[in-house]
């Protein structure tokens, strides 16, 4: 996960039983079968997703049980060889927004109860990880930019920015040496929609995460399918991130996948695979993870359509054509390190602007034999290498 010359390949774990409410509804036997037929594809990691009702039922307790059921979970991943992330204060996850009971009105981002208890949580989830041997690291929470619009007052960027601190320190204190990573959406990247500043996610988490989704992005709708750069969002948020480190470290393209809703004249499996070998042409980028493991089955109703079918895997655990071209693809790049030149152009991106659609076509517009131009902030074009 943090070495760019050996990338890392998984998958973002969804339960083909009960989807992540299988906490309640914990079926140990259908889990494991899961996690063989996920490392049958190649995979070495899961990420994996807490719910935040379901951890912790008062804001100074945590459920026994969960945390248990936790436990088996890494278990069965370490008899398959996968390495797990968590990610523990969900929060947001596949559309749906999830609350404590006891956290009525209160904002999440700045209540001091509420932090309280994120804290707890956060270095319990921290403690048991680490000392597990499947135990790779947690994540604070999916997306959490996502609940600003949910909270019953007014979210600043500083208070994004203060609350993930708050919760990085207590994580590295209850686990020293455990990484900690933040897995935002791509908007505080590439809009000036309140979220967390593009210099804290590049900077402060121990791994730089990006979600590099070619619909919600924009990316499909600009270029069109039928331009391979449709499929270059990887590549591109990978590069943007990079540009607002103050050091190099690793960039894990989080989540990446593709709906069948989204591509008429190309099929799934050709975005697949464009998806993954661009996301590994750049430099930095020492891990790709997969939205998602498996299909969520169909009688579990309310999800947007397109959850349906962002499985690798279908209900069954049978591999689907994605699921089989994700694994050969996969299975070369292991072998054959994709090349990271970029092309001689650099492309500057203003201190006062964001890398939206406008910036991305003058990105897309400097490529040259099939390679990226280098991203950097305007500010520092002088301390780049002639």
């Amino acid at each position: 996960m943090t070495e760019p010359d050996r990338p890392a390949f998984g998958v973002n774990y969804v339960p083909r039983q009960q989807w992540w409410n299988a906490w309640l509804d914990f079926d140990e036997r259908s889990i494991a079968d899961d996690l063989a037929a996920i490392a049958a594809l190649g995979c070495d990691h899961v990420r994996i997703q807490c719910l935040w009702p379901v951890f912790q039922p008062t804001p100074t307790s945590l459920s026994a049980t969960a945390m248990t059921r936790l436990s088996v979970l890494l278990d069965r991943a370490h008899d398959v060889g996968l390495d797990v992330w968590v990610t523990v204060l969900n929060g947001f996850l596949s559309g749906w927004v999830f609350r404590p009971p006891w956290l009525p009105k209160a904002n999440l981002f700045t209540d001091a109860l509420a932090v309280s208890a994120a804290k707890t949580l956060i270095g319990s989830v921290a403690e048991l990880v680490a000392d597990h041997p499947a135990g790779a690291g947690i994540d604070l929470g999916n997306e959490p930019n996502m609940l600003v619009g949910f909270e019953p007052s007014t979210v600043t960027t500083a208070d994004l920015d203060g609350w993930a601190r708050t919760l990085i320190h207590a994580a590295h204190a209850a686990a020293p040496g455990l990484p900690v990573v933040l897995g935002a959406d791509h908007q505080p990247w590439t809009t000036t929609q309140t979220g967390f500043t593009p210099a804290l996610l590049a900077n402060e988490p121990d791994i730089t995460t990006v979600h590099a989704w070619p619909y919600f992005s924009g990316f499909i709708g600009h270029f069109g399918e039928d331009n391979d750069l449709a499929w270059s969002i990887g590549a591109y948020l990978a590069q943007v991130a990079a540009a607002h480190q103050t050091a190099p470290k690793p960039i894990w393209i989080q989540e990446i996948g593709v709906a069948p809703e989204w591509v008429t004249d190309v099929s799934v499996e050709h975005a697949t695979e464009r998806l993954l070998r661009h996301s590994l042409s750049v430099p930095g980028v020492s891990a790709v993870t997969w939205w998602a493991s498996h299909d969520i089955r169909p009688e579990y109703g309310g999800f947007a359509p397109l959850e349906y079918g962002l499985g690798l895997l279908d209900i069954d655990n049978k591999v689907k054509p994605a699921g089989g071209r994700f694994a050969e693809v996969v299975a070369e790049l292991r072998k054959v390190a994709p090349s990271t030149q970029l092309a001689p152009a650099i492309v500057a991106l203003p201190p006062d602007d964001v890398a939206g659609l406008a910036f991305t076509t003058r990105w897309a517009e400097a490529w040259s034999d099939g390679r990226p131009p280098q991203i950097v902030r305007e500010m520092n074009i002088e301390q780049q290498p002639g």
